[in-house]
């Protein structure tokens, strides 16, 4: 089941026109609940990352904005805005392709330790890293 909602989420970031290409989908119960890539420069807003897209998208869609219950799968490791954004929308389960080693090799941008971050959280997060990884390396240009 990750392969196939992983494969969306690929066909997902596919669609941006950012450098690094991100896409996320929030599934619950085996059902696609929404679907989203970054659009920083096209919305003209920071904050425009795949995973707060989609995160805002199943929420409107829900009704609600708690995600309990919900998987977000994302094609890079979720920032610092966005990991803050899933443990307040209480999603329980991440599945991310590319770390943050991965997608800037050299060092330019911040490490964070995603285990502490979430050790914090009032809830448990499950995290599976690294998975599809040699796709989703083809979404960094």
């Amino acid at each position: 089941m990750d392969e196939k909602f992983m494969k969306i989420a690929i066909a997902e970031a596919k669609k941006s026109s950012e450098r690094g290409r991100c896409g996320a989908v929030i599934t619950r119960d085996g059902i696609v609940i929404s679907t989203a890539h970054n659009t920083q420069r096209s919305s003209n807003d920071a904050s425009a990352h795949a995973e707060i897209n989609a995160i805002r998208l199943a929420g409107q869609k829900l009704g609600n904005k708690y995600l309990e219950g919900c998987t977000i799968y994302c094609t890079c490791e979720p920032c610092t805005m966005c990991l803050s954004a899933i443990v307040f929308a209480k999603i329980g389960r991440i599945v991310y392709g590319l770390s943050f080693s991965d997608m800037f090799p050299d060092g330019m941008f911040y490490e964070k330790d995603m285990e502490l971050f979430l050790s914090k959280a009032a809830h448990k997060i499950e995290v599976v890293k690294n998975f599809m990884k040699k796709e989703c390396a083809g979404l960094i240009h």
